[in-house]
Protein backbone atom coordinates (compact mmCIF):
# COMPACT_ATOMS: atom_id res chain seq x y z
CA UNK A 1 0.00 0.00 0.00
CA UNK A 2 1.43 3.37 -1.00
CA UNK A 3 1.52 6.16 1.55
CA UNK A 4 1.58 9.93 1.23
CA UNK A 5 2.07 10.50 4.96
CA UNK A 6 5.50 12.12 5.39
CA UNK A 7 8.00 10.40 7.64
CA UNK A 8 8.62 12.26 10.89
CA UNK A 9 12.37 12.94 11.06
CA UNK A 10 13.07 12.12 14.71
CA UNK A 11 16.85 12.24 14.20
CA UNK A 12 16.56 16.02 13.92
CA UNK A 13 15.60 16.20 17.58
CA UNK A 14 18.38 14.11 19.10
CA UNK A 15 21.51 12.85 17.33
CA UNK A 16 22.18 10.53 20.29
CA UNK A 17 18.92 8.62 20.03
CA UNK A 18 20.01 5.12 19.00
CA UNK A 19 16.82 3.17 19.73
CA UNK A 20 13.15 4.02 19.25
CA UNK A 21 9.85 2.61 18.00
CA UNK A 22 7.89 3.22 14.80
CA UNK A 23 5.03 1.82 12.73
CA UNK A 24 5.53 0.23 9.30
CA UNK A 25 3.60 2.19 6.66
CA UNK A 26 4.88 0.49 3.51
CA UNK A 27 7.00 -2.47 2.48
CA UNK A 28 8.43 -2.60 -1.04
CA UNK A 29 10.09 -5.78 -2.31
CA UNK A 30 12.81 -5.05 -4.85
CA UNK A 31 15.13 -7.39 -6.75
CA UNK A 32 17.48 -10.01 -5.30
CA UNK A 33 15.99 -10.01 -1.82
CA UNK A 34 16.43 -6.26 -1.28
CA UNK A 35 13.48 -4.44 0.29
CA UNK A 36 12.55 -0.91 1.24
CA UNK A 37 10.44 -0.06 4.25
CA UNK A 38 8.76 3.25 5.06
CA UNK A 39 7.99 4.11 8.68
CA UNK A 40 5.82 6.77 10.28
CA UNK A 41 8.89 8.13 12.08
CA UNK A 42 12.61 7.36 12.00
CA UNK A 43 15.85 7.94 13.86
CA UNK A 44 17.83 6.68 10.83
CA UNK A 45 19.60 9.48 8.98
CA UNK A 46 19.11 9.34 5.16
CA UNK A 47 22.20 10.12 3.09
CA UNK A 48 22.38 13.78 2.11
CA UNK A 49 24.00 17.09 2.91
CA UNK A 50 27.42 15.51 2.43
CA UNK A 51 26.79 12.94 5.18
CA UNK A 52 26.41 9.18 4.68
CA UNK A 53 23.30 7.40 5.90
CA UNK A 54 23.02 5.43 9.11
CA UNK A 55 22.76 1.68 9.19
CA UNK A 56 21.51 -0.77 11.79
CA UNK A 57 18.43 -2.97 12.36
CA UNK A 58 14.66 -2.79 12.58
CA UNK A 59 13.16 -5.58 14.69
CA UNK A 60 9.81 -7.07 15.66
CA UNK A 61 9.67 -10.38 17.58
CA UNK A 62 12.12 -12.74 15.84
CA UNK A 63 11.99 -10.93 12.48
CA UNK A 64 14.62 -8.31 11.76
CA UNK A 65 15.51 -6.06 8.88
CA UNK A 66 19.17 -5.18 8.29
CA UNK A 67 19.27 -1.50 7.26
CA UNK A 68 22.16 -1.02 4.84
CA UNK A 69 21.27 2.39 3.40
CA UNK A 70 18.66 5.10 3.93
CA UNK A 71 17.33 7.63 1.44
CA UNK A 72 14.90 10.56 1.48
CA UNK A 73 12.48 11.20 -1.36
CA UNK A 74 9.48 13.52 -1.51
CA UNK A 75 8.87 13.58 2.23
CA UNK A 76 9.40 9.85 2.81
CA UNK A 77 12.40 8.03 4.27
CA UNK A 78 13.15 4.69 2.65
CA UNK A 79 15.14 2.16 4.70
CA UNK A 80 16.90 -0.20 2.29
CA UNK A 81 18.15 -3.65 3.26
CA UNK A 82 17.37 -7.33 3.74
CA UNK A 83 15.08 -9.36 6.00
CA UNK A 84 15.89 -12.35 8.15
CA UNK A 85 13.29 -14.82 9.48
CA UNK A 86 10.35 -13.47 7.50
CA UNK A 87 8.86 -10.07 6.63
CA UNK A 88 7.08 -7.24 8.42
CA UNK A 89 3.43 -6.47 7.89
CA UNK A 90 2.13 -2.96 7.30
CA UNK A 91 0.92 -1.64 10.63
CA UNK A 92 3.52 -3.55 12.68
CA UNK A 93 5.11 -1.67 15.56
CA UNK A 94 8.85 -2.18 15.23
CA UNK A 95 11.98 -1.29 17.18
CA UNK A 96 14.66 0.79 15.46
CA UNK A 97 18.31 0.19 16.37
CA UNK A 98 20.85 2.58 14.83
CA UNK A 99 24.48 1.43 14.80
CA UNK A 100 25.89 3.63 17.57
CA UNK A 101 29.59 3.68 16.69
CA UNK A 102 28.91 4.56 13.05
CA UNK A 103 26.45 7.31 14.04
CA UNK A 104 28.92 8.92 16.45
CA UNK A 105 31.68 8.78 13.84
CA UNK A 106 29.37 10.52 11.35
CA UNK A 107 28.42 13.11 14.00
CA UNK A 108 32.07 13.90 14.67
CA UNK A 109 32.94 14.20 10.98
CA UNK A 110 29.98 16.47 10.25
CA UNK A 111 30.52 18.73 13.26
CA UNK A 112 34.21 18.96 12.39
CA UNK A 113 33.23 20.27 8.96
CA UNK A 114 31.29 23.07 10.65
CA UNK A 115 34.30 23.65 12.90
CA UNK A 116 36.40 24.32 9.79
CA UNK A 117 33.83 26.98 8.81
CA UNK A 118 34.21 28.65 12.21
CA UNK A 119 38.01 28.54 12.07
CA UNK A 120 37.94 30.08 8.59
CA UNK A 121 35.83 32.99 9.84
CA UNK A 122 37.93 33.49 12.98
CA UNK A 123 41.15 33.46 10.95
CA UNK A 124 39.90 36.14 8.56
CA UNK A 125 38.96 34.06 5.52
CA UNK A 126 35.62 35.50 4.44
CA UNK A 127 34.93 32.65 2.00
CA UNK A 128 31.46 31.25 1.39
CA UNK A 129 31.29 27.47 1.95
CA UNK A 130 29.91 25.74 -1.15
CA UNK A 131 30.25 22.01 -0.44
CA UNK A 132 30.85 19.68 2.46
CA UNK A 133 31.87 16.04 2.24
CA UNK A 134 31.70 14.39 5.65
CA UNK A 135 32.33 10.75 4.75
CA UNK A 136 35.00 9.00 6.78
CA UNK A 137 37.33 8.25 3.83
CA UNK A 138 38.48 11.83 3.19
CA UNK A 139 36.25 14.58 4.61
CA UNK A 140 36.58 18.14 3.33
CA UNK A 141 34.86 21.51 2.96
CA UNK A 142 35.06 23.64 -0.20
CA UNK A 143 34.88 27.44 -0.38
CA UNK A 144 34.52 30.21 -2.91
CA UNK A 145 37.84 32.01 -2.72
CA UNK A 146 41.50 31.25 -3.21
CA UNK A 147 44.32 30.86 -0.70
CA UNK A 148 47.53 31.36 -2.72
CA UNK A 149 49.80 28.33 -2.90
CA UNK A 150 52.61 30.02 -0.98
CA UNK A 151 50.23 30.81 1.91
CA UNK A 152 48.59 27.41 2.26
CA UNK A 153 51.02 25.81 4.70
CA UNK A 154 50.73 28.76 7.05
CA UNK A 155 46.93 28.78 6.62
CA UNK A 156 46.82 25.05 7.38
CA UNK A 157 48.70 25.53 10.65
CA UNK A 158 46.71 28.62 11.63
CA UNK A 159 43.32 27.00 10.96
CA UNK A 160 44.27 23.83 12.79
CA UNK A 161 45.47 25.80 15.81
CA UNK A 162 42.23 27.81 15.93
CA UNK A 163 40.05 24.72 15.57
CA UNK A 164 41.84 22.99 18.43
CA UNK A 165 41.53 26.14 20.57
CA UNK A 166 37.76 25.99 20.04
CA UNK A 167 37.72 22.28 20.91
CA UNK A 168 39.54 23.11 24.13
CA UNK A 169 36.82 25.62 25.03
CA UNK A 170 34.27 22.80 24.67
CA UNK A 171 31.43 24.91 23.29
CA UNK A 172 28.07 23.16 23.03
CA UNK A 173 26.40 22.62 19.65
CA UNK A 174 22.84 23.94 19.45
CA UNK A 175 20.08 23.56 16.86
CA UNK A 176 16.58 24.80 16.22
CA UNK A 177 13.90 24.73 13.53
CA UNK A 178 13.19 27.84 11.46
CA UNK A 179 9.65 28.00 10.12
CA UNK A 180 10.24 30.80 7.59
CA UNK A 181 13.21 30.39 5.17
CA UNK A 182 13.45 34.18 4.86
CA UNK A 183 14.58 34.29 8.50
CA UNK A 184 17.66 32.12 7.90
CA UNK A 185 19.88 35.14 7.26
CA UNK A 186 19.15 36.30 10.82
CA UNK A 187 20.62 33.12 12.28
CA UNK A 188 23.23 32.00 9.75
CA UNK A 189 26.56 33.42 8.62
CA UNK A 190 26.02 31.92 5.17
CA UNK A 191 22.79 30.79 3.54
CA UNK A 192 23.12 28.41 0.56
CA UNK A 193 21.35 29.18 -2.68
CA UNK A 194 19.30 25.99 -2.38
CA UNK A 195 17.38 24.81 0.68
CA UNK A 196 16.03 21.22 0.36
CA UNK A 197 12.27 21.03 0.10
CA UNK A 198 10.03 18.64 2.00
CA UNK A 199 12.12 18.73 5.19
CA UNK A 200 12.03 20.92 8.29
CA UNK A 201 14.56 23.75 8.03
CA UNK A 202 17.00 23.45 10.89
CA UNK A 203 19.85 25.74 11.91
CA UNK A 204 22.90 24.26 13.64
CA UNK A 205 25.23 26.54 15.60
CA UNK A 206 28.82 25.57 16.32
CA UNK A 207 30.80 28.01 18.49
CA UNK A 208 28.14 30.62 17.75
CA UNK A 209 28.28 30.28 13.96
CA UNK A 210 24.97 29.23 12.40
CA UNK A 211 24.39 27.21 9.25
CA UNK A 212 21.32 25.51 7.72
CA UNK A 213 21.92 21.81 8.32
CA UNK A 214 19.85 18.66 8.67
CA UNK A 215 22.74 16.39 9.69
CA UNK A 216 23.61 14.69 12.95
CA UNK A 217 26.11 16.27 15.34
CA UNK A 218 27.97 15.74 18.58
CA UNK A 219 26.72 17.64 21.63
CA UNK A 220 29.85 19.69 22.33
CA UNK A 221 33.20 20.29 20.67
CA UNK A 222 35.14 18.69 23.53
CA UNK A 223 33.87 15.30 22.30
CA UNK A 224 36.47 15.60 19.53
CA UNK A 225 39.66 13.99 20.84
CA UNK A 226 41.74 15.04 17.84
CA UNK A 227 41.49 17.35 14.85
CA UNK A 228 43.89 17.97 11.97
CA UNK A 229 43.85 19.92 8.72
CA UNK A 230 45.45 17.41 6.36
CA UNK A 231 45.59 19.42 3.13
CA UNK A 232 44.59 22.69 1.49
CA UNK A 233 44.39 22.74 -2.29
CA UNK A 234 42.68 24.46 -5.18
CA UNK A 235 40.01 22.29 -6.82
CA UNK A 236 37.93 23.60 -9.72
CA UNK A 237 38.67 27.20 -8.76
CA UNK A 238 37.61 26.61 -5.14
CA UNK A 239 39.63 26.14 -1.98
CA UNK A 240 39.27 22.62 -0.61
CA UNK A 241 40.25 21.96 2.99
CA UNK A 242 40.63 18.32 3.96
CA UNK A 243 40.49 17.40 7.64
CA UNK A 244 40.54 14.48 10.06
CA UNK A 245 38.61 14.28 13.30
CA UNK A 246 38.15 11.64 16.00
Amino acid sequence: METSIPTSLSYLQDSYSFESFAVVLQLIELDEGICEIVLDTTIFYPQGGGQPSDFGRVVVNDVWFNVKKVRFDNGLVYHIGTFENGLFNEGDKVQLQVDKSNRIENCKNHTAGHLVDVAMINCGYDFKPTKGYHFKDSPYVEYDGVIPAEERENAKNTLEKEANRLIGLGAEISSFIVEDPSLLSEHCNFVPDYIPEGKPIRVVKVAGVGCPCGGTHIKKLSELSSFNITKIKLKGGKTRINYRAN
